[in-house]
Parts: structure tokens; sequence; C-alpha cells
């Protein structure tokens, strides 16, 4: 007992931990590597700054290293060379954890230069950002264990070829990609893994303005698939027209199922399409609670288990908070409050989710806060509901009120009949109307005390207040 004890504090007194900045024993990750002392256990803190063409090049293959970005992120701008003609970093290391690190530029022969190029087993990535590379992380070994990438950012990488992406998992035991934003892949895919269990958890994956990525989640060789709580939008020039695709590169997994629970999908390209793309043999196919808005059909014509689902072509009748900017959380005007079902868990994963995205790289607590979990990525709460858009354009007076509300829209356009809805906090309509004059009377004598939000509806916008009931 007493020397097993000894030993352990013995392999705790071997481990360093290498400091690496200008001021540092060692000025950049590159020369740490041709130093040729990191072992097993140790930790690796390099400065925050910017290393410049192959002061960032190293290859990494002790076990149980801690690489970390520290006083700020360092930047590691390949300025297009690469390292073992593979990528910036090669790790080939077990167990290793990489923190609040940026790649970028880097270049190869085969046009397949990595961020990080993984060759280990077990690699856990967190607080980092890729960026203008061939591949944004790649990993080629078939035993690289489970691979865990949260909180990070993935962008404008790819090629252009189609063959390069934000993000290329190979054959792995199980990816978990959580709270991520993955943007603007130059024609690869946001995301596309060949693991076992992928397990795809409350992530920005989306093409916005300018994006023209293939897909925004590919899974081509099957496995087992677990798709909850994500915001998935595809852009207008994307160069495919299906947002997920799975096992299109055959099944080659010996357990193939599908869930897909709690997204909001939206196609903003106007071709119609696939949103989920799923190849004729899957074992199961789960699809519940989810939002899917804009042009193109579902699913294609497979036995699927669904249920919940909202399904629209106008993406405007979704009431996101704000389309433009890609915020797809709802309104209180949104038809998908209280419209999920309550489910089970599955492959030992709860297929609700517990947490939400919050812009950028963030989670929050998701809270129920009605009858019924809401359909989407996004849970309802009273307090978004009175999300100005244009607080300049309308007035409302007294407030508080006893008896009399009058609503004024002087700087509203009325070119339309506007819809005037209120509703109280806990989100329930309370009153609609459709108005065309510029002031509108509302009784309040029968509401009871409390908070009210008004919510004026013409050409395409919302427009909210809120005021105070004291009968």
């Amino acid at each position: 007992m007493c020397s097993a004890i000894l030993i352990s504090m013995s392999q705790l007194t071997l481990a360093n931990n290498f400091e690496i900045g200008i001021d540092k024993p060692y000025a950049s990750p590159n020369q740490l590597y041709l130093a040729q002392v990191v072992q097993s256990g140790d930790t690796i803190s390099i400065d925050g700054g910017e290393y410049l063409g192959k002061e960032g090049l190293a290859i990494w293959t002790a076990n149980d290293l801690l690489i970390r970005g520290v006083n700020g992120r360092p930047h590691l701008n390949a300025e297009g060379q690469a390292i073992g003609k593979k990528g910036i970093w090669i790790i080939a290391g077990n167990n290793i954890k990489v923190e609040n690190i940026e790649f970028s530029h880097t270049a190869v022969p085969d046009k397949n230069g990595a961020g990080i190029r993984f060759e280990g087993i077990n690699l856990s990535v967190s607080h980092c950002y890729f960026h203008h590379c061939e591949n944004g992380l790649l990993t080629n070994n078939p035993d690289t264990g489970t691979i865990v990438i949260e909180y990070s950012e993935f962008a404008y990488s790819g090629y252009g070829d189609g063959y390069s992406h934000n993000l290329y998992i190979g054959h792995c035991d199980q990816l978990i990609f959580r709270y991520n934003y993955s943007h603007h892949s130059s024609i690869g895919h946001l995301v596309k893994s060949r693991a076992t269990k992928n397990y795809i958890y409350c992530n920005r994956i989306m093409d916005e303005e300018t994006g023209n990525s293939s897909r925004l989640i590919d899974l081509p060789n099957g496995g087992v698939a677990i798709i909850i709580g994500n915001t998935l939008m595809q852009g207008a020039k994307a160069e495919n027209s299906n947002l997920i695709g799975y096992g299109l590169e055959g099944l080659t997994h010996a357990e193939n199922r599908f869930y897909c629970v709690n997204n909001t999908l939206v196609n903003e390209k106007p071709v119609n399409g696939l949103f989920i793309d799923i190849a004729a043999g899957t074992d199961y196919t789960f699809i519940a609670n989810n939002i899917f808005s804009g042009a193109g059909k579902v699913i294609k014509n497979i036995t699927v288990d669904s249920t919940h689902n909202l399904v629209s072509p106008d993406i405007n009748s979704m009431y996101f908070v704000n389309r433009s900017t890609y915020d797809y959380e709802l309104t209180a005007l949104s038809p998908a409050i209280d419209g999920g079902a309550a489910l089970d868990s599955a492959e030992g994963y709860a297929l609700l989710p517990v947490d939400s995205y919050v812009h950028p790289v963030n989670n929050k607590t998701r809270i129920q806060s009605g009858a019924a979990i809401d359909q989407g990525a996004f849970e309802f709460t009273p307090a978004m509901s009175h999300h100005v858009l244009n607080s300049n354009a309308l007035a409302i007076y007294p407030n508080p009120v006893r008896g009399v509300l009058y609503i004024s829209t002087p700087g509203i356009h009325l070119i339309h009949p506007g819809k005037l809805i209120v509703s109280d906090v806990s989100g329930r309509i309370i009153l609609q109307k459709v108005i065309t004059d510029s002031v509108e009377s509302l009784n309040t004598s029968n509401f009871p005390s409390g908070i009210y939000f008004v919510h004026f509806i013409t050409s395409g916008e919302i427009f909210n207040a809120t005021f105070i009931c004291q009968n």
C-alpha cells in the first residue's frame, strides 16, 4: 500500500509544465517539439499571441497531455506551412486535452492539411478556433476511441473540392460534439463523421448568407446518430439540397439508428430538396419535436417513427426572434410553443434537451415554461416576449393602465392591415384583432392585474411593447 502511494507521488513530481511564450523557456510550440523533452502526463502552457509559419508546428506523441492556451488565446497561423505534410499539429498520443488555442492557414500537397491531425486514442478539444485550413480537425485512425469537442468554432475551412471539411472525424468509437459553432465551410461539410456513435447536441451549424457548404451534417456511414437541440440553417448558396445526410456512402456499421429531436432546421435555399436524407436499410429512424421551416420535404419515403414535428415552408410563420440575424429563438406568437411531446431516453442519452445553445459557443439550461416542451431548439420564456425589433415604432399609454389603453403606431406605415395581439407573462394570448388605424384603444378593465405584452404584426415585421395593468 505504502509503495503504491510512493510510486503515485513519484509520478506526480515527474510531470512538467512546459511554458511557451516570448519570455518563457520555449519561444514557440515548434521549439518545444524539437527539444524532444515532453513526456506522458505533462502540461504545455502556451501564452496568447501569434505564432507564425513553422513556429506553431509540432508533433505530440506522449500520452495524457494537457495542451492549453494561457494569458489569452495563442494563434497558430501556419501561413500555408505544415508538419509531416499533415497539418499544424499531429497528435499521436492518447488521452490528450487541447484547450483555448486557435489554428489557421495550413496547406499540404494532398489538399488535406488540418489544424489538428489526430492519430491517437481519445481526444478532448474545448474553447478552440479552427479556420482557413483545408480541414479544421481531421482524424484517420480507426482506433481513435472517443472524441469530445465542445465550446469551439469551425469556420472557412475546406479546399473547395468537396473532399475537405470544417470538421472531419474518421472511423472512431464515438464523437461527442456539443455547444459548438460551425459555419462557412468552402463547399465541404460543416460537420462530417464516420464514427460508430455520434452525439451532436446543442450546436449552431449554419451557412448563413454567404456560406456554400455541401451539407450541414454528414454521417456517410450511418451508425447510431443522436442529433438533439441544434440550430441548423442552410443558406441560399449551399452546394447540396439537403441539410443532413445519413448513410449515403453505405451503412457500414453493425447498428444504424437515427434520432433527430428538438432541432430547429431552416432552409433558405429556394429549390426544393430534403431536410434529412436517410439511406434505405437504416434500422430505425426517429424524428420528433423539430421545427422544419423553409422549402423542401422533411424526409423521403422511408419508414419513420415521427411525432410532434412542426413543418412550414413559410419561415416568417414561425415568428422567430430575428430571421435576418439567424436568431431562431421563439417569440410569444410562435406556433411551436407547447407543441412538443415528452420522450423517453434512447441509446443511453435523454431524448429531451436540458440545455440550449447560446451564441457564440456557449450554453444555458433549458427550462420548460409551459404545459409541454416547445418544438425546436429553444424554449420560449416570457422574458423573450418583449424583444423589441423597433423600439420607437410602437407607443402605449397610459402605462400603468386602469381601463382604456391606447396603442399608437406613428412610426409604422400601414400599407396593409396589421394584426394586434396581447399576451400575458405565460405566453397565453388574451386578445387578438386586425387593425387599420394608427391609434387603437383597448378596454383592459377585465384584465387581471399584472404585466402584459403587445405584439403588432404588419408587412412581415413584429413590433412589441410591454404594459402593466393595475385593476
